[in-house]
């Protein structure tokens, strides 16, 4: 299937150009992937280099590279058909069908006699009449600290639940019970996210805990974020969230910018916290969140924070480190664990957990 799309070879490719295709052409994709990786580095401004370079990475399944590859053949040569085709063909083997049919409708609004593009066109339309993409995302975690100083431990245990009701939004709800110090709080928040374009996206969640005795009794959240640079394997994202919190002993407000850089497979996240405590004091802080995508299913998370946190009805610094990792058991089903170590002024606390996901 892959090799439906015709390449664009230039006409004076070199020794090296020429051993990648090959290697692409005859399925050593490991090899072709670090030929063209090479090529892209030492001829940025070929589309041809990135095209292989997308075609390859597709054919390791590895279609969320293959498609940052794909963006930039289409940023150098807007017009370029093949490159067209094998973005669209990529969504479409990453089973999102409808993603598959906008990414093609531009070349069909064109050239709408194009034989290639009809045929996949067809593909798309019968998948799409398929049992459709999951739309419900179904959330489980639990999980287990313990603290020193002889102060016992704490879990919570939280599910979530979401549907995406078109392409650009979802609303969800979820529900965590916690129990800290012999103490139990069950907190519940309904969510909006909206994305309005490529670059722009959005959120609102209302929640809050009943009776509370260190959760919030009410707790808005609002953020959202703008692609600085969305194509290409360098991504950059900025993006503002805020918090509103009323809990027993006084309201606390935060303001946290943050910015994403990303490099094909990695990215860093860092972002400010600044926080209006109960006392109507400033607290301030920050944390690092990292994370590799070291197979098209395997992700591993570092992060480490030195931030104000409320809890137990009081803002505190806590510096923490964390780790983690998510695998894909299925296209529809995640496995995650966790662990994080916490330095607080009047205790440490470790905590370790899982999560698992299912998409329907």
């Amino acid at each position: 299937m892959i090799e439906a799309v015709a390449v664009q070879a230039p006409e004076t490719a070199d020794p090296a150009y020429a051993a990648a295709v090959q290697a692409r052409q005859a399925g050593r994709t490991t090899e072709a992937i670090a030929a063209f990786d090479l090529l892209a580095k030492q001829r940025p401004k070929d589309p041809d280099v990135w095209l292989n370079l997308g075609l390859s990475r597709m054919a390791a399944q590895r279609y969320a590279e293959a498609d940052r590859a794909f963006e930039t053949t289409l940023a150098l040569a807007p017009d370029y058909r093949d490159a067209r085709i094998a973005y669209a063909r990529s969504a479409l083997f990453a089973g999102r069908p409808e993603l598959a049919r906008r990414r093609l409708a531009p070349l069909l609004a064109t050239v709408p006699d194009d034989a290639e593009a009809k045929g996949l066109s067809q593909q798309i339309a019968a998948t799409l009449a398929m049992p459709g993409e999951p739309t419900w995302r179904l959330d489980l975690a639990y999980a287990r600290s313990e603290l020193t100083k002889d102060l016992g431990h704490w879990s919570s245990a939280t599910a979530a639940l979401s549907k995406r009701i078109d392409p650009d939004t979802t609303l969800g709800g979820s529900i965590e019970h916690t129990e800290r110090f012999g103490i139990s709080d069950t907190y519940v928040e309904a969510l909006a996210a909206r994305r309005f374009s490529p670059r722009l996206d959005g959120f609102v969640a209302v929640g809050g805990a009943p009776n509370a005795d260190y959760r919030p009794e009410l707790s808005i959240r609002a953020g959202g974020s703008v692609g600085l640079l969305t194509e290409g394997d360098r991504r950059v994202r900025l993006g503002l969230d805020a918090v509103w919190s009323r809990y027993a002993v006084g309201e606390v407000k935060s303001l946290q910018p943050y910015l994403t850089l990303a490099a094909g497979p990695v990215s860093l996240t860092a972002r400010s916290i600044n926080t209006e405590d109960e006392r109507g004091k400033h607290q301030s802080g920050y944390t690092l969140n990292g994370e590799w995508s070291a197979t098209e299913r395997l992700r591993l998370r570092l992060g480490y924070a030195d931030a104000p946190e409320s809890a137990d009805g009081a803002t505190v610094p806590v510096e923490a480190v964390s780790g983690g990792i998510a695998y894909d058991l299925t296209p529809r089903w995640t496995l995650q664990v966790v662990g994080a170590h916490e330095k607080r002024t009047a205790y440490d606390r470790d905590e370790f957990g899982v999560a698992v996901t299912r998409r329907f």
